[in-house]
């Protein structure tokens, strides 16, 4: 049996007693970085009588394309650094191999980032996650440009020392709209910053950062009646135009029509 089991993303009491339970009874344990869980395990009591393997973002596919599904017949965990594993962290490819594999998994509930800013905003409606924007310059821009006209509300994250450049994309782009920083969530020095773009100051940037940009104000649509286009006072060419659009006559059509008419 594998579990996927979410680790606390800065105050230890957020492991559940689930995730407890399924480290203590693992045989094998998956991770991203072995130093990182086995420090884990030591503070919640749980006993390192594991097997453990490195798994991360640069080693995935080599781990899995050399792994003997066998070893599922034990109690297996994967678990990232900090928080939900498959979300901005390793896992994804892991799930896809069990399923590929009839391998029986299970996915365990727990602290995510992404999800604790996105209520610490407020912002309300439909959002979508997008982690880690593009290093280069050109697709980090053209990523922007893409999700400040969304009509959704949109959450990113950001290292500490790419924050002031976002911040000044933003400000630069969408100066009026409401955004929400959040930085080093559930830990001593959690910080939230909820305000205009052009007026967020972030102070000390040290940290992980989460990012939540309010939706864009979509323009309200207008909808004109075959009636409304015929009273326009323009050319009969375009209002021939228009009213070919909305009706299953060719512009051609229409046009004779206005001229006789007329």
């Amino acid at each position: 049996m594998l579990y996927f089991v979410p680790t606390p993303i800065g105050n230890l009491l957020d492991i559940s007693d689930r995730a407890k339970k399924a480290l203590s009874e693992a045989d094998v344990v998956f991770c991203e970085d072995t130093r990182v869980t086995k420090k884990l395990l030591s503070l919640l009591n749980i006993p390192l009588n594991k097997t453990f393997y490195s798994m991360h973002s640069h080693n995935e596919e080599a781990v899995l394309r050399n792994l003997d599904i066998s070893i599922f017949d034990k109690n297996v965990v994967y678990v990232s650094d900090a928080g939900m594993p498959g979300l901005s962290d390793p896992g994804s490819k892991l799930v896809q191999f069990a399923i590929a594999h009839n391998i029986k998994y299970d996915v365990l509930p727990g602290a995510n980032a992404m999800l604790v800013a996105l209520v610490a905003s407020g912002f309300e409606g439909e959002f979508c996650f997008v982690g880690f924007l593009p290093h280069k310059t050109k697709a980090r821009q053209e990523k922007l440009k893409e999700i400040i006209n969304t009509p959704k509300i949109v959450i990113l994250y950001e290292a500490p020392h790419r924050i002031e450049k976002l911040l000044s994309q933003l400000q630069a782009l969408i100066p009026q709209r409401e955004v929400f920083f959040a930085k080093e969530l559930t830990k001593l020095h959690q910080t939230f910053i909820k305000a205009k773009a052009k007026d967020v100051v972030l102070g000390n940037t040290k940290g992980e950062w989460v990012v939540v940009i309010d939706k864009a104000q979509q323009a309200p649509t207008i909808e004109l009646t075959y009636e409304d286009i015929l009273a326009f006072d323009i050319p009969l060419k375009q209002k021939a135009k228009l009213l070919s659009k909305i009706s299953n006559k060719t512009t051609k059509e229409i046009y004779q029509e206005l001229v006789n008419y007329e």
